[in-house]
């Protein structure tokens, strides 16, 4: 743990199961969180980008929440996912994650407010003053780089509660070195879309990597073997994954889609159903994902040799 707690390591961001009829699959969702646990993830995520939070209704959000924080019953850390394009929204998931004791909430910058910098402060500090928990702010910018290093000081010093940040930038990796720099030791750095460059991000020393939740094994065991400064071994384990993280990155949408279809052929969620309109199987994307899904089981069996919490074979 770093100094505000905040977990180090693996975060899995939570897809969110549901049946074939669109109702979320609380069962399947228990066995994506216990699934997790079990390959040695440290923290959780939910709900988020990747959980199709944009296509639930407030009061789902709610219940997300909730069974979260009691399914992990306390085996890992809970980030709360709290972001919403107006700051009440904002409030009241920051309010929710002090009465449910999450480990901490995370907010996404509005994309509105990239356009008008100076009032990002006033926005986060009309959020952040309703809740003593630790406040990790989401810079998510699928084609820039995001806000700037310049608005993140004036946010660590003017917000007590100010404790983290998920950078979501292109290019991600400069951005981990330039805001440790100007944030501190003590600042939680972490990344999440920009998993394709986990190695990198490692050597740049970030805190966490919140990839989504159906490779932890694989994710855990580089992590693992990187901080056991077998840093080639990490490497050449990653290069195996990297087909996958090339395909599933191409757009989020098409990533949801992948890894709920992963999570199905492992049987841990029953249906690859999403809400999240615009993607479409076809013959041959479909039978890209179903090779790269033989390539992952096979990577994920081998890490099985592998001790989960040291990263020795």
């Amino acid at each position: 743990m770093i100094p505000h707690g905040l977990p180090e390591g693996i975060i899995a961001v939570l897809q969110t199961p549901f049946h074939v009829t669109g109702e979320i699959d609380w069962d399947s969702y228990k066995r994506l969180i216990d699934d997790a646990v079990d390959k040695g993830v440290n923290g959780f995520l939910a709900p988020a980008v990747a959980g199709e939070v944009d296509y639930l209704k407030r009061d789902e959000r709610e219940k997300i929440c909730r069974f979260v924080r009691n399914a992990v019953k306390g085996r890992a850390s809970f980030i709360l996912g709290a972001s919403a394009q107006d700051a009440q929204t904002c409030i009241a998931f920051a309010d929710l994650a002090s009465q449910i004791k999450a480990d901490a909430y995370l907010v996404a910058v509005p994309d509105r407010l990239y356009g008008t910098p100076h009032s990002i402060l006033s926005y986060f500090q009309t959020i952040a003053q309703h809740s003593p928990l630790p406040l990790i702010i989401q810079d998510l910018r699928w084609h820039d780089d995001g806000l700037s290093v310049e608005i993140f000081d004036a946010l660590k010093s003017n917000l007590p509660t100010f404790s983290g940040v998920k950078i979501e930038t292109i290019p991600a990796g400069p951005k981990y070195s330039t805001l440790r720099n100007a944030l501190g030791e003590d600042f939680f750095i972490c990344g999440g879309w920009a998993i394709q460059q986990m190695i990198e991000a490692m050597d740049r020393g970030v805190d966490a990597l919140l990839p989504e939740g159906s490779m932890v094994r694989v994710y855990k065991t580089i992590w693992n073997l990187h901080h056991q400064n077998q840093r080639e071994q990490a490497k050449q384990l990653f290069y195996r994954l990297l087909p996958v993280l090339s395909f599933t990155n191409q757009e989020i949408t098409l990533s949801i889609a992948f890894f709920k279809r992963l999570l199905v052929k492992r049987g841990v969620i029953r249906s690859e159903f999403m809400r999240r309109p615009g993607f479409q199987w076809d013959a041959y994307n479909r039978r890209m994902a179903d090779e790269l899904i033989m390539l992952y089981t096979d990577l994920e069996q081998e890490c099985r040799d592998f001790h989960v919490d040291s990263g020795e074979k």
